[in-house]
């Protein structure tokens, strides 16, 4: 996968502003980098780089949430069937995402967004569900492949969260293993088709210390201020970022 270097030059700032956008509200709010960062990358780039831009600065966040939890170690043992089977969907669908053209997810990226959007405030109540271990398969694997299309499967999460009325810390330790094995599957998927593009990852490592700085901006904010205000916002503009990756795919 190679790219202009024009457009890059082009797109470097929008970048950068896009990504420490994203892990502010991820540190503000806990949640939201790849939900935030890969359709604004989309409105303004080819998805497959979007993607790629994504991948360091969302593992090296989801790391530095796991080591931070409490709780890894019980949702391993209790949901491994998750995280194992979202890394085998985004490898399978990572394959698909590069051999044709990715133009038209953007539409199911506007899709998922707004699925997210309407389930997010809806609150599940009563006892918690126990899910089988194929069925959190089955589950893992849908994550899995929105994760290699896409890069985003939180309405899947939100959905299994309303179902089964699981503790959040403990959803919160499942989805962020599930998270680092779905970027795991994407890095294999596009290393295995030699699409690990240097001049991408050098961007990406380039920004990083800003995102690291932003996100750390966000945390610091959270814990003084919570984040209900920030959540509104991240409402609205992913609504309005729907509209516009319907509009432009249209």
């Amino acid at each position: 996968m190679q790219k202009d270097p024009a457009i890059l030059s082009l797109t470097d700032l929008a970048t950068l502003i896009i990504l420490t956008a994203a892990a502010f509200a991820h540190g503000a709010l806990g949640f939201g980098f790849p939900l935030l960062a890969t359709p604004l990358l989309a409105l303004v780039m080819d998805l497959r780089m979007a993607i790629l831009l994504t991948l360091i600065p969302t593992i090296l966040i989801n790391l530095v949430s796991i080591a931070h939890e409490r709780h890894w170690r019980e949702a391993l043992r209790r949901f491994w069937p998750l995280p194992v089977s979202t890394m085998i969907g985004s490898l399978i669908s990572t394959q698909l995402l590069l051999s044709i053209d990715p133009q038209p997810f953007q539409i199911l990226l506007a899709l998922v967004l707004v699925a997210f959007l309407l389930l997010e405030r809806r609150r599940g109540t009563g006892p918690e569900r126990q899910v089988p271990h194929w069925a959190l398969a089955l589950l893992g694997l849908s994550m899995g492949l929105l994760a290699g299309l896409i890069n985003i499967f939180a309405p899947v999460v939100v959905a299994f969260a309303l179902y089964t009325r699981m503790n959040p810390a403990l959803m919160v330790a499942t989805f962020n293993l599930s998270f680092i094995t779905s970027k795991s599957g994407q890095v294999l998927g596009f290393a295995s088709r030699d699409a690990l593009d240097p001049e991408v990852l050098g961007l990406a490592l380039i920004l990083l210390p800003a995102v690291l700085l932003a996100l750390w901006i966000g945390i610091r904010v959270r814990r003084r201020h919570g984040g209900a205000s920030y959540r509104n916002w991240l409402r609205g503009a992913l609504w309005a970022i729907a509209v516009l990756l319907i509009i432009e795919a249209w």
